[in-house]
């Protein structure tokens, strides 16, 4: 009598553990990681992180064997529903110079592949990075470009003619000057709908992300991508750690209000 009641214990145990794997892997968004600023101003805001920071960030990956991967790759692995364990992809928004001058050559160095979205207006002026050094990441095989519009603008409620500008008119002035293709967009402060979502389609990009969009929205709609915003709070390791490992989104998402 006393077997089968641990029979029947270690078999609901079992059950329970199954269930909990189970619901995890429901949760599960595949992270990709966002920055803006990489200087040393990182006093100014939150959401600029010291260039010894993203460093050992970088390394942190490297050490542990993430599967760092292109946008581009990620939005085939998506279609596929074929995420393999601790894949992760990297971005940076506006294209600032410090990008360039403290990044670039980390990621060069590790052989991290990202992406930097760029903001075609704003190319050359001071504080951003100029074509000159756009054309250098896009030719280096690791970091890509992408767009971020061509002037940062907010996209919802948007007429068809800014759309256009903004979207399709951002990538074709990308691809004329660089001379290849231009796949992944980001969407301005994370904001978009269904006309800016649909026109991101329609003008050729493969791959869209935006910031978080909420828990009701898809994990993995590959035209508005959740990301994550990487503060200082990220210094630590082990809280850069845990935004990693896919289930940050979730933590997240049921902590703040949609």
């Amino acid at each position: 009598m006393i077997i089968k009641k641990r029979h029947v214990i270690v078999l609901f145990i079992a059950a329970c553990a199954s269930a909990l794997v189970f619901y995890a892997k429901s949760q599960y968004v595949v992270p990709i990681i966002m920055y803006h600023k990489i200087d040393y101003d990182s006093g100014s805001s939150r959401l600029v992180v010291s260039p010894e920071s993203f460093s050992a960030q970088m390394n942190f990956l490297k050490r542990h064997k993430y599967n760092v991967v292109g946008l581009e790759e990620l939005a085939e692995m998506v279609k596929k529903d074929k995420i393999p364990p601790k894949t992760i992809a990297i971005t940076f928004d506006d294209g600032y110079e410090d990008n360039y001058i403290h990044a670039f050559p980390v990621l060069s160095g590790l052989g991290l592949k990202a992406t930097i979205f760029v903001i075609p207006a704003m190319i050359g002026t001071p504080g951003y990075l100029n074509w000159d050094q756009v054309m250098e990441i896009s030719e280096s095989g690791v970091v890509s470009i992408g767009s971020h519009t061509m002037t940062h603008a907010w996209l919802p409620g948007q007429p068809e003619q800014v759309l256009e500008r903004e979207i399709s008119g951002s990538r074709r002035s990308l691809e004329g000057h660089l001379g290849r293709p231009v796949s992944a967009f980001s969407y301005p402060v994370g904001g978009f709908d269904d006309n800016a979502r649909n026109k991101v389609m329609e003008s050729g990009y493969k791959i869209a992300v935006t910031t978080n969009p909420g828990r009701k929205y898809p994990k993995h709609d590959i035209f508005a991508m959740k990301r994550l915003r990487v503060s200082k709070t990220s210094d630590n390791l082990t809280v850069f750690w845990f935004e990693t490992t896919g289930f940050y989104t979730w933590v997240k998402e049921h902590r703040d209000k949609d």
